[in-house]
């Protein structure tokens, strides 16, 4: 009996939700908004960062920061405490 490859058996119609902006520890940081955002621990050089349309593969984009701050995108110049590396971005 064959077996078959990894990637076969892993389902690809699970879908998980995704964390509320306070529950990842998401928080706006106005004062980088022009800041090089390849440095630091921004949401801009996250693996989980999508920056067409400035969405978060894990966080959810709509409801309030750690600071209540609302808003309905997820801004490059944002962290969060699940942030991951994107080695292509970060300097």
């Amino acid at each position: 009996m064959a077996t078959q490859p990894a990637e076969q058996l892993i389902p690809h119609e699970i879908r998980y939700p995704k964390l509320s902006k306070a529950s990842s520890g998401y928080l706006e940081l106005d004062m980088f908004k022009n800041a090089d955002l390849h440095t630091g621990y921004f949401c801009y050089n996250c693996t989980y960062f999508i920056k067409n349309g400035d969405h978060c593969a894990i966080v959810e984009d709509i409801g309030p920061d750690v600071n209540g701050k609302e808003s309905r995108t997820i801004a490059p110049y944002g962290v969060c405490t699940l942030w991951d590396p994107n080695k292509e971005e970060a300097r």
